[in-house]
């Protein structure tokens, strides 16, 4: 029997792929990538209409299955739901991609007490939640792979995003341990871990200061969604088969380290 070729191997004909942060930004093009390869795809937000209209647009455009669910990760209930929910729709999912994410860039003596636990809800108890409801399936059938999230913010890099920051340094810590406690049930854990990236939440912050920021970055430019998305494709599918654990940086070249 011969082995796949390189594009059977990137192709992700007849799998299931659940984004968490479907309705926008990098969640937006990570759908569209992985659509393109031929994945099923489920889009998990709060945001319900907006990933509605992402999975309506997907299967138009690519001739897929897609699905929106409402979900509010930092719930373990919700995430678990979610889980039943594409599993009874799609099918059980192949590949899961913890893209959610919220920062609100304040020093961290200004923010309110407050707000951490919705920030650290979403950006690492929500990594937590999705993936403890996800791993029994995948290791039920011996396969399957996780993608989590960081951000250059994790290394201490951004004053601003303090909490922000911290999250997706446990992330990281995450992602290490995880790969090694399920890699023996065919289980693949890996993070990416993007700088600035063109989004809705960056727009007016990159308005006002793109030119200082992509200075800071080898290539000279910030990221653009599918930046990220491609990356995060490439992590999914079978060409990566012998990666886990890994902590991806996909920074343009990052100046500042």
């Amino acid at each position: 029997m011969s082995q796949p070729t390189l594009t059977e191997q990137i192709g992700l004909d007849d799998e299931v792929v659940c984004v968490t942060g479907g309705a926008g930004g990098i969640g937006t093009a990570i759908g569209e990538t992985v659509a393109e390869l031929g994945a099923d795809v489920a889009l998990a937000d709060v945001d319900l209409a907006g990933a509605r209209e992402n999975a309506e647009a997907l299967e138009e455009k690519y001739g897929v299955n897609a699905l929106a669910v409402e979900t509010d990760v930092s719930s373990y209930p919700e995430a678990e739901a979610m889980v039943e929910t594409v599993a009874d729709e799609l099918g059980p999912i192949d590949v899961l991609v913890n893209n959610a994410g919220i920062a609100s860039n304040q020093r961290f003596a200004d923010t309110d007490p407050g707000d951490w636990e919705t920030w650290i809800g979403v950006a690492l108890f929500g990594t937590l939640n999705c993936t403890h409801a996800v791993i029994p399936s995948m290791v039920a059938r011996g396969r399957g792979t996780i993608v989590n999230f960081a951000s250059g913010s994790y290394r201490g890099n951004d004053p601003g995003l303090a909490v922000y920051g911290a999250a997706k340094a446990a992330n990281v810590s995450f992602t290490k341990t995880i790969a090694k406690e399920v890699g023996p049930d065919g289980v693949r854990v890996n993070c990416v871990s993007p700088g600035t990236v063109r989004t809705p939440a960056t727009e007016d912050w990159l308005d006002a200061h793109e030119d200082t920021i992509a200075k800071s970055y080898a290539l000279e430019r910030v990221g653009e969604p599918e930046d990220v998305a491609n990356v995060v494709a490439l992590l999914a599918g079978e060409a990566t088969g012998w990666v886990t654990g890994e902590v991806v940086h996909v920074d343009g070249g990052y100046l500042r380290r």
